[in-house]
């Protein structure tokens, strides 16, 4: 350990005062590294409630005169409530501590000494705190400077990555900072232990709330750590965490990386705020881009680089996202967008919100396909609406980025029949739509009402009349290929009355199993039926939106 290394006094270094030269650890060495921040006596048997963590006790054993086994019973309390060491005179009120005493405090670790028969307590009180003192104003002028340097560090304008470099070099041991939008930032030395990579270890601790000394595993290592809050003013809270790796961690490290939370705080709130003002001009960007409000080619390539953002010259395809139950709230598309941007393997998805709603662009790459950024960013999607599913409408591919505009029409009108036709999948495309691209299109004429109802209100009637569900059989019918044994399990329903509900609802509308025009005929009325449902649902929907 170098010369400029601060500790606190530990147990060990009470030997190597003057006056106690003299003192015998009789047991609990293995606990002489523990800190002593104060020194009280003990006269009466009762002390047990007005001690504190990190004293040296020390009594002439008076409390135990004609009781010694007293001192095996307050061992284990004393341990409990954090209090160093114990010290204690000899010969006079007591010959000798219990052999059982001795025992106990090597299993706890607790440290007991002998202490001279002749020594004053006040010169103990004095000699120690005068220690504690002077290595509590080095810790606290060295915690200042460490502060200062810091501040001054980031008032001249270097980022986190050079904080953490400092900071890094100041405490000689690894240093991690998990921000709002879950990426990790690494010091040096974490950064060659490859501590990003290990993304729901962090995430853990945050949702554990697990702050102060914890324990982590890294790699085969099980480690001390200490772990800070940082108030940034994100939804999500920040972690600061200072790993045991290559020395122990002293209160001073541990006090240092509390007092420049703060510091990191207000740099992740001032680059957060330099953040939002180039990304707006990013976001005006893309909504006038993938709109197609940027008419020249030339046009769309200055202001691409104008804002930081380059489009390749490659084949693209724009997505949006339409959401199975209740669409989330501007913040929580906001927050998205940020928590997208920031991950570095999803750099080549553009994503902002356009009308109100997530609209991305993500470019043709062999190396990365399309599913495989579209789960990506689901996960991530999922991370922030834990309570709302949504589902990627792609549309067509777009050869460049100046035709990216008819992708997007082509993703908003596959939304809008994906609202309507109630198709529940993740990924949707003009093929996973099926017929319902076709009967989208269809006016709403009277002609086509009274071919749907002239199939749906028999049933309808039916089912309100004796509390069944030919409708539900049916659309789950032929959903399953017509196979009455897969209808039978998910309906959770006993195959016999699948099998007569599917008969009556033949028998009801003078149809026949084996004919396929007659069952073509009733999927597709049962097709139309789910359409207008899907309307109705939308304009309740919208309605409701509208009210808020």
């Amino acid at each position: 350990m170098g010369s400029n290394v601060i500790t606190g006094l530990n147990c060990s270094d009470i030997l190597l005062i003057p006056d106690l030269k003299e003192a015998v650890v009789l047991a609990g060495a293995g606990g002489l590294g523990r800190y002593i921040n104060r020194v009280n006596v003990m006269e009466v048997p009762d002390v047990i409630d007005w001690v504190r963590p990190g004293e040296f006790l020390i009594t002439s054993g008076f409390p135990f005169h004609g009781q010694p086994e007293l001192i095996t019973e307050i061992i284990p309390q004393l341990n409990q409530k954090g209090v160093s060491a114990l010290g204690i005179k000899t010969k006079r009120y007591i010959d000798e501590i219990p052999a059982r005493a001795l025992e106990l405090a090597d299993q706890l670790d607790f440290p007991i000494f002998e202490l001279p028969a002749a020594i004053s307590f006040s010169d103990v009180v004095r000699d120690i705190m005068e220690r504690v003192l002077v290595q509590e104003a080095r810790e606290l002028s060295q915690l200042q400077s460490r502060f200062q340097k810091l501040s001054k560090q980031l008032l001249h304008g270097d980022g986190i990555e050079d904080f953490l470099l400092t900071l890094d070099g100041m405490l000689h041991n690894p240093v991690v900072l998990l921000d709002d939008t879950d990426q990790v930032l690494c010091s040096p030395q974490a950064e060659a232990l490859e501590l990003a990579e290990q993304l729901p270890l962090w995430m853990q601790l945050r949702q554990e709330g697990s702050l102060g000394i914890t324990f982590l595993t890294v790699g085969e290592r099980r480690i001390r750590a200490y772990v800070s809050s940082v108030h940034d003013k994100g939804v999500d809270q920040c972690l600061l965490v200072l790993l045991e790796w290559n020395r122990e961690l002293a209160v001073v490290d541990q006090l240092t990386i509390d007092r420049v939370g703060v510091l990191v705080g207000l740099e992740m709130i001032n680059a957060g705020a330099r953040r939002e003002v180039e990304l707006k001009y990013v976001d005006q960007f893309l909504q006038d881009w993938i709109s197609g409000r940027i008419a020249a080619a030339e046009d769309l390539k200055l202001r691409a680089e104008a804002c930081g953002c380059p489009l390749p010259e490659r084949p693209l395809r724009a997505v949006t996202v339409g959401w199975l139950e209740e669409k989330p709230e501007l913040k929580q598309l906001q927050q998205a967008v940020k928590r997208v941007r920031a991950r570095g393997d999803l750099q080549h998805v553009k994503l902002t919100i356009l009308e109100g709603e997530l609209v991305l662009t993500v470019p043709e790459q062999p190396d990365i396909p399309l599913e495989e950024t579209l789960g990506r960013l689901l996960a991530e999607m999922n991370r922030v609406f834990a309570k709302q599913s949504c589902a990627f409408c792609i549309g067509d591919l777009a050869e460049g980025p100046d035709q990216v505009r008819f992708s997007y029409e082509s993703a908003r009108k596959i939304a809008r029949i994906r609202e309507v036709s109630g198709y529940s999948g993740a990924y949707v495309d003009y093929r996973k739509l099926g017929v319902f691209r076709l009967l989208y299109h269809l006016p709403e004429l009277a002609e086509i009402s009274g071919y749907r109802d002239q199939y749906i209100v028999p049933l309808l009637e039916y089912d309100s009349k004796h509390g069944v569900s030919l409708v539900q059989t049916l659309q789950l019918y032929f959903k399953c290929n017509r196979n009455i044994k897969r209808t039978s399990a998910e309906l959770f329903t006993h195959y016999n009355t699948v099998t007569y509900r599917i008969e009556r609802a033949c028998e009801l509308l003078g149809l026949s199993q084996n004919d396929g025009d007659d069952m073509l005929e009733l999927q597709l009325a049962l097709k139309l039926h789910e359409m207008s449902s899907g309307r109705r649902m939308r304009t309740d929907s919208q309605d409701s939106q509208r009210r808020r």
